[in-house]
């Protein structure tokens, strides 16, 4: 995935090209192209992503300028360069992912890997030239830091990170005892992911006893005539309704949203069998306030609780 502003900027090409794809995937760096991959064939996809990301050293590319497939396919792209070293990496990367589960079906046709960034996949040929030769002086360098597995979400037709791999190795700490990888990524992958549910539930259990209830998440949307108008996120702990985020629309302040989305957040707790409502609000704040006015009460303070702000646990009985 194409890091930071660079990903921002690339988006702003793209919409001026009137892209269908800005929103459905981020810009990127295609390296092995869609196939199908069986649940059962997930943990062995991460393996293999894991694996060979950690044998490559960061990748210092240049995107741009801009060119095309024309005439082969209307597809407007900006190309990845760079040092000899960096593309020819890109190259053995995409060729050690093209097997095992990612493997590409032999009867699909075998197209030779060319590295990048897609900005109008479906553009009338027309106007393909004239947005080349606009972009002709355009040049991002940007650093790929790993490889990211993406899974398309058909109910919503779009494309969501599903596991990060970052390049080399994960620090390797403890030596001469247990050695121990550690690495860094935005999420846990899959296999990671089910480990780490099972093990909080073995937890749970021990620590609350069999009778203890599994946190059950909630959204809550509101809309007025189709429009998003805000949102509310938390989950059921127990008697305790955690409301984690609320969120109004800054046109739809002051007209009841916010009010109807924390009462619906009541009525779902208490037919959820919880015996109050729980939420962090930053002292001072509107949402202090906000809160306060509808029978909510301070309980603790957390001094530095986020960016070095103070904030206060507020909570209402049901």
């Amino acid at each position: 995935m194409v890091p930071g502003r660079t990903a921002d900027e690339i988006d702003g090409l793209r919409r001026a090209l009137s892209s269908a794809e800005i929103g459905r995937i981020g810009p990127h760096v295609t390296l092995v192209p869609p196939v199908n991959v069986g649940d059962d064939d997930l943990p062995a996809a991460c393996d293999l992503i894991r694996e060979a990301a950690a044998a490559f050293p960061p990748l210092r590319l240049e995107l741009g300028p801009a060119s095309s497939f024309l005439p082969r396919n209307p597809v407007c792209y900006l190309a990845v360069s760079g040092e000899q070293r960096f593309v020819e990496a890109l190259s053995r990367l995409a060729g050690l992912l093209r097997s095992g589960p990612l493997a590409v079906p032999a009867s699909r046709q075998q197209l030779a890997f060319v590295p990048h960034v897609t900005i109008n996949q479906h553009m009338a040929s027309e106007r393909i030239a004239p947005a080349v030769a606009a972009l002709d002086g355009y040049r991002a360098p940007v650093v790929f830091e790993g490889v990211t597995l993406l899974e398309f979400v058909e109910t919503e037709r779009r494309w969501h990170g599903l596991f990060e791999a970052p390049f080399l190795q994960g620090a390797v700490v403890g030596r001469g005892g247990v050695e121990i990888e550690l690495s860094l990524s935005d999420r846990l992958d899959p296999v990671a992911a089910e480990w780490s549910r099972q093990a909080w539930g073995e937890y749970e259990l021990g620590q609350f006893g069999p009778g203890a209830r599994p946190d059950e998440p909630f959204a809550i949307t509101a809309r007025v005539a189709a429009e998003l108008a805000g949102v509310a996120e938390g989950e059921i702990r127990g008697p305790v309704c955690r409301l984690a985020r609320l969120m109004v629309g800054a046109q739809w302040r002051g007209a009841g949203v916010g009010t109807q989305l924390l009462r619906a957040i009541e009525h779902h707790a208490v037919e959820r069998g919880c015996e109050r409502v729980r939420l962090e609000a930053l002292v001072g704040s509107r949402a202090e306030g906000f809160y306060g006015g509808r029978g909510y009460e301070s309980v603790v303070r957390l001094p530095r609780w986020r960016q070095e702000r103070d904030f206060v646990v507020m909570e209402r009985s049901l």
